[in-house]
Order: C-alpha cells, then structure tokens, then sequence
C-alpha cells in the first residue's frame, strides 16, 4: 500500500488526510523497468531498443501505468511514482542513453 497525501477545503476548514492507494503491486516487472527508464528521461523509441521489443509496446506499457496509478499524463505518472517511493530519487542519475 502507498500513502498519499491529500487535503480537502470545505466550509472554510482545511483538512489534511491520508489515503492508502493499493497500486504498486498491480504493476508488472516489465512495467516498472520501463516507468523507471522513462523516468530517467529515456524516449519510446530508446525504451523499446534497450528492452527487445516494439515502441508501440512501450506505448502500451505506460499507457498500462497510467491507468493503474490514476494518473493524467506521462509526467503525472513519473510524479506519483517518485513521490510514492514506487521509484527511487533520481538525483544525479539523468544519464539518457
């Protein structure tokens, strides 16, 4: 389970809260090498080179994981995945290939 931070407004108050979101899991192995690489900066098209298979797949892929972390874009996605721990930081590791 990942916690997630939320806060809600309502009648002037502001509530913090935490919700539980059961998502890491639900991601496959392939899914979280290729979320990884993306994160790192790496296009579809390097992606797909680096892991045998086609861009398309790799398309698939994220759009896989997109859906499952409930996120609205790629970016989105990669933002919820490092701030749910579900990738480590990539500080210093922006090497593209």
């Amino acid at each position: 389970m990942i916690r997630v931070q939320h806060q809600r407004q309502g009648y002037g108050l502001r509530e913090q809260g935490v919700r539980e979101i059961e998502f890491g899991s639900q991601l496959s192995i392939r899914e979280f090498e290729i979320l990884a690489l993306i994160a790192k900066g790496w296009s579809a098209k390097e992606v797909a080179r680096n892991c045998g298979i086609t861009p398309r797949t790799v398309e698939s892929h994220l759009d896989a994981v997109r859906i499952k972390l409930r996120a609205r874009n790629r970016t989105h996605m990669v933002a919820i995945a490092l701030s749910s721990t579900l990738l480590p930081p990539l500080v210093g590791e922006l090497d593209a290939a």
